[in-house]
C-alpha cells in the first residue's frame, strides 16, 4: 500500500514531468535551424588519440588576429589547427606551443605576440603561415616570459618575465617598464589590463593581485583571492574577475574603504567572463544582455555565438539548437546523429564563419546552409 507521503511525493514528481515537458513544448520550434553540420578533412580520430574524438580537442585558443585556431589534443602529439580548406592539420613551425602559453593581439598592426617560458618571444604577422621567434629565453633581455597583453596607451605589448616587466614595441624593441619590487616582489605574474580604470592587474606569488598605474605605481589588490585567469571593467565601473577554480568576483571601483585591498571588498557572482548566466533551464543573461529564455533540456552550458548569426545551444546527446526570431529553437538537422553523451562546442576565429563540433565519432564544422561548404553537409 502506498503511503500517503509517498502518492504526495510521486504526484509532486509527475506534475514537474508534465511542467518540464510542457515547458519544452513551447520553446522548441520544430523547424530547421539555418546551420548545419559539415565533416572536418581528417577529422577522425586515431590511434594516438585512443580512437576517441573527445581526445582530439584539449583546448582551442582563438586569438583576434590568427585566422585560425590553436588546438591542443590531449594525447597526440603536436598542436593542431583548422586550416582555410578545413582540414585538421599540424599548426606548423616553432611557437609557444605549451598548455599555458599566452598570446597578446597587437591592434595596431594585426600582429600576434606569442610568449613561452621555454622559447622566448615570438611574433606572427598578418598573412604569415607561422610565427617568427625574435627573442630567446636567454636572459637577452627575457629569461622567462610568460604572460603578454596588448595596452595601446603604452604603445605596446606589455611582457611578464621572471626579470620584470617589458614593454614590447610594434618595432620589435623591448624596453623594461618599472616594477616596484618592494612592493610586488622579484617576479611579477601574469598581466591583465583595464583600460577603462587605466590600469595593469598583475598576479604575485600566494595568490597575492597588485594594481599598477601607469605612472608605475603599484599597490596591493588582493592578499590571497587564489589567482585569476581573466579581469575586465564593467558596464557600470566595476571590475569583474575570472577566477581559476570558484566563482567569479566583482570588486567595486573605486574601493570605498582605502585601508582594505579593493578585492576583499568584493562579491562573488554566478555570471561568466562572457558576461553570460543561466539559472536553471534559461538564460537570463548573454554576452551582458538580460533576457529570459528557456533551454532545450540537457543544456548545461552557456550558448556559443556563431558569427554574425544565432547562438548556438549544445544539448549534447539530445543535439544541437539555434535561437530564432520568435526566441524558439530550432534543431540543427543531423546533429542528433553526430552527438554523444558529451559534445565538444568550441568557437573559432571570425574568418572562419564556423563553430568546431567535437561530436561522437569525429570533428565537424557548423556553417550556415548558405554556405558554399554545406554542400558537404550530412543529409
Amino acid at each position: 500500500m502506498i503511503r500517503r507521503g509517498q502518492a504526495l511525493l510521486i504526484a509532486a514528481a509527475l506534475m514537474a514531468l508534465l511542467s518540464k515537458h510542457a515547458t519544452a513544448s513551447g520553446i522548441l520550434s520544430g523547424d530547421s535551424s539555418p546551420l548545419c553540420p559539415v565533416p572536418v578533412k581528417n577529422g577522425e580520430p586515431t590511434k594516438d588519440d585512443f580512437n576517441q574524438s573527445f581526445r582530439m580537442t584539449s583546448k582551442v585558443v582563438v586569438v583576434p588576429g590568427l585566422d585560425r585556431p590553436i588546438i591542443f589534443p590531449w594525447n597526440r602529439h603536436g598542436i593542431w589547427t583548422i586550416d582555410a580548406d578545413g582540414a585538421f592539420v599540424l599548426f606548423g613551425g616553432e611557437f609557444p606551443n605549451q598548455y599555458l602559453n599566452e598570446y597578446a593581439s597587437d591592434r595596431s598592426t594585426g600582429d600576434v605576440i606569442g610568449v613561452s617560458w621555454e622559447l622566448g618571444v615570438f611574433r606572427i604577422r598578418p598573412g604569415s603561415a607561422q610565427f617568427e621567434r625574435l627573442y630567446a629565453a636567454d636572459g637577452k633581455p627575457f629569461v622567462h616570459p610568460f604572460s603578454a597583453v596588448y595596452v595601446a596607451r603604452l604603445g605596446g605589448t606589455v611582457i611578464s618575465d621572471n626579470s620584470g616587466l617589458y614593454l614590447f614595441h610594434s618595432s620589435g624593441r623591448a624596453e623594461p617598464l618599472y616594477w616596484d619590487s618592494q612592493v610586488g616582489g622579484k617576479r611579477p605574474g601574469r598581466v591583465f589590463d583595464l583600460p577603462a580604470l587605466t590600469l595593469l592587474l598583475v598576479t604575485g606569488n600566494e595568490g597575492r593581485i597588485y594594481s599598477r598605474s601607469d605612472d608605475g605605481t603599484l599597490a596591493p589588490f588582493d592578499t590571497g583571492l587564489g589567482g585569476i585567469e581573466a579581469a575586465r571593467v564593467t558596464a557600470d565601473g566595476t571590475i569583474f574577475l575570472g577566477r581559476l577554480e570558484e566563482k567569479n568576483y566583482i570588486v567595486p571601483w573605486p574601493p570605498k574603504d582605502k585601508t582594505r585591498p579593493p578585492a576583499q571588498q568584493g562579491v562573488n557572482t554566478s555570471e561568466t567572463f562572457d558576461g553570460d548566466m543561466m539559472y536553471a533551464d534559461r538564460l537570463v543573461k548573454f554576452h551582458g544582455k538580460e533576457m529570459d529564455v528557456y533551454l532545450p533540456s540537457q543544456v548545461w552550458n552557456p550558448p556559443k555565438e556563431f558569427p554574425g548569426g544565432p547562438m548556438v545551444a549544445n544539448a549534447n546527446r539530445d543535439g544541437l539548437y539555434t535561437l530564432n526570431e520568435e526566441k524558439k529553437w530550432d534543431l540543427v538537422d543531423q546533429s542528433r546523429e553526430v552527438a554523444s553523451n558529451l559534445v565538444g562546442l568550441f568557437e573559432l576565429p571570425t574568418e572562419q564563419h564556423a563553430l568546431l563540433v567535437n561530436g561522437k565519432d569525429r570533428l565537424f564544422l557548423l556553417v550556415r546552409k548558405t554556405d558554399g561548404r554545406a554542400a558537404a553537409c550530412l543529409r
